[in-house]
């Protein structure tokens, strides 16, 4: 039927709209999705815990409860403070008893985990206990050493020991932070073998995050030296006093010379001769080591630890202290990995988008001169809505599968690398068939059997289309007559090897196997009277064809929603009417559409 140019401009503008929402498939995740998770992140967090600690082994909830408690391990080391007019420490209750309540919570899903390990162990279904890991994770190290050890540091020994101490508390900090790194290695991993332009982002984000977190836990470690390096300075100047007693807790019973401490340890203004306090001096100098205001102390340490991280401490002058020094050196370690990791992702994420536009721009050219034909040889104006959005989920899902997909012509559409097993991809493969050929049936003459529009969408479901290549045999002679097929492009040869038939050449609009359609509409037919190929069918060249298996025509005809008698045969001397009316139908149908083309 001719189309008008009105309706053949809507179609355009069809395919067109469905071209743009391709870019729909391509994102599973919505950007504004992600910042809308963001934005709620706080109220999420204490459910997010409590899930973790009643499902530990669940990795998903286990690994977001790892974020958190990166976020709050740094508390504890927030919390000592300086009083700079006695020269003495003190611990800050309020935070010190907020950051004891979070650390027993965060570590309620390790003890969870642990005693579920054991419990599998014990069952003997596990052989390895594998808990070393998990025990070290919730060790009381932070605990012990700031708020027992530190405040009741006595003499120059107890100053060593405290440097020890630090790295366990790091230590400690990386083993409980491990998790996330397996989750961004395995999710890193997992993108690339996907290899979606907008998942691509997703690590990029994820690793952004990371280099924030670690912005901020080296801030707080650079605070919690800074309190460190000035007990060193009063040490040392209580070294050169004869009868001094080092001391540091202010609740400590002993003299200490608050002069003589001002006088070796000046901040403000400072005395690199006297004492130098290195990367230190800043924060002893910002007041923060005196301040209980939380958020301005974890923004000057987020910030130092960003600004720094960022230029590799390039900026950073240290004195000749040398676990100042290393510190340093941990610092531009950690920023250059972060930054080449976070920089490795922007990259394939570059990479990915790039490939994939590239990819949209080339199925974009082939929808638009294949699909669109495909639409104005089958689609009248009042069906091109339902045959699009079946067209446009089936092109997603197939993309999904292979990002390279090429549209050839329908059989691109309805083959696929593996079995469809999603039962709505299914439904709109049948969709697309009923939507191409429904009509065309109902036109049909079946004489002597009584089709319903059930009966012919279930015929639509069974049309599947087969490629043969050049030199494969189709049929065999005096094999089971197991199909019958109309060749849509292509050449075969119909033959026998004792010449008892003249070699026949099958081209595009040529049926073979009509003889089972008395066959399938006998009622009392079986597989035992299958006729058998009277001839030898190879492809001569690439054969195209769309196949009804034998056994689907039967299944069709025989339900009893075909509304035709079960003692009801066609009688034999209408069987080759009925034949060549069904066949010369089925090939207007079938091989018509100009856009099925070998490529």
């Amino acid at each position: 039927m001719p189309i008008s140019k009105t309706e053949e401009g809507r179609l355009t503008e069809v395919t067109e709209e469905m071209i743009d929402q391709l870019d729909v498939y391509l994102v599973d995740i919505s950007f504004w999705k992600i910042v809308q998770k963001l934005i709620y992140a706080p109220f999420y967090l204490p459910w997010v815990l409590v899930v973790a600690i009643i499902f530990p082994e669940k990795p998903a909830y286990f690994i977001h409860s790892s974020f958190i408690s990166m976020l709050l391990d740094p508390l504890f080391l927030c919390i000592p403070l300086i009083n700079e007019k006695t020269k003495c420490l003190v611990l800050d209750r309020k935070l010190m008893i907020a950051a004891l309540i979070l650390r027993v919570v965060t570590d309620l899903r390790y003890v969870v985990k642990i005693g579920s390990k054991i419990k599998k162990w014990w069952r003997r279904s596990s052989k390895k206990i594998g808990i070393t890991s998990n025990v070290v994770a919730i060790l009381p190290i932070p605990q012990v050493v700031i708020l027992v050890f530190l405040p009741n540091m006595r003499g120059s020994g107890s100053l060593t020991v405290m440097k020890f101490l630090n790295s366990l508390i790091f230590f400690q900090y990386l083993q409980r932070v491990y998790p996330i790194y397996r989750y961004c290695k395995n999710l890193n991993k997992e993108m690339h073998d996907k290899s979606s332009s907008t998942r691509a982002w997703i690590p990029s984000l994820v690793n952004l995050l990371i280099y924030l977190l670690a912005s901020y836990v080296l801030g707080t470690f650079w605070y919690f030296f800074s309190i460190q390096r000035e007990i060193d300075c009063w040490e040392y100047a209580c070294q050169s006093e004869k009868g001094c007693e080092f001391s540091i807790h202010c609740d400590a019973n002993t003299s200490r010379n608050i002069t003589l401490l001002h006088t070796s340890c000046p901040i403000n203004p400072p005395n690199a001769t006297a004492f130098d306090f290195g990367i230190f001096l800043y924060a002893l100098q910002s007041g923060m080591q005196e301040s209980t205001n939380l958020p301005q102390k974890f923004l000057l340490c987020f910030s130092w630890g960003l600004r720094n991280l960022s230029s590799f401490a390039s900026n950073l002058d240290t004195s000749n202290y040398g676990w100042e020094t290393l510190f340093v050196v941990a610092i531009s370690i950690s920023g250059l990995i972060l930054f080449i990791y976070f920089l490795g992702h922007v990259q394939t994420f570059m990479q990915v988008a790039g490939k994939s536009e590239r990819s949209r721009q080339k199925l974009k050219k082939i929808l638009g001169s294949k699909v669109e034909s495909m639409l104005l040889e089958y689609g009248s104006p009042a069906d091109v809505k339902v045959l699009k959005e079946s067209v446009n989920y089936v092109v997603k899902k197939k993309y999904l599968e292979d990002p390279d997909l090429v549209l050839e012509n329908m059989f691109s559409i309805f083959t696929f690398k593996h079995k469809v097993d999603d039962q709505l991809l299914q439904g709109e493969l049948n969709t697309i068939r009923q939507t191409l050929f429904l009509e065309k049936l109902k036109k049909l003459d079946f004489s002597g059997l009584h089709m319903n529009e059930m009966v012919l969408k279930e015929i639509c479901k069974h049309l599947d289309p087969v490629i043969y290549p050049k030199g494969s045999y189709i049929i065999r002679k005096g094999e089971p007559l197991d199909m019958m097929f109309f060749i849509t492009q292509g050449i075969a040869l119909s033959y026998t090897i004792d010449h008892s038939m003249t070699t026949k050449r099958l081209e595009k609009g040529e049926c073979y196997g009509e003889v089972l359609l008395s066959w399938a509409a006998t009622a009392t037919t079986s597989f035992s009277d299958l006729p058998n190929a009277p001839s030898t069918v190879k492809a001569h060249k690439n054969v195209e064809l769309f196949a009804l298996q034998a056994a689907d025509l039967q299944s069709v005809l025989s339900q009893p929603s075909s509304s035709h008698s079960s003692n009801e045969q066609l009688p034999h001397s209408t069987d080759s009417k009925v034949q060549q009316s069904v066949l010369s139908q089925l090939r207007d149908i079938l091989i018509k559409p100009g856009w099925l083309t070998l490529g």
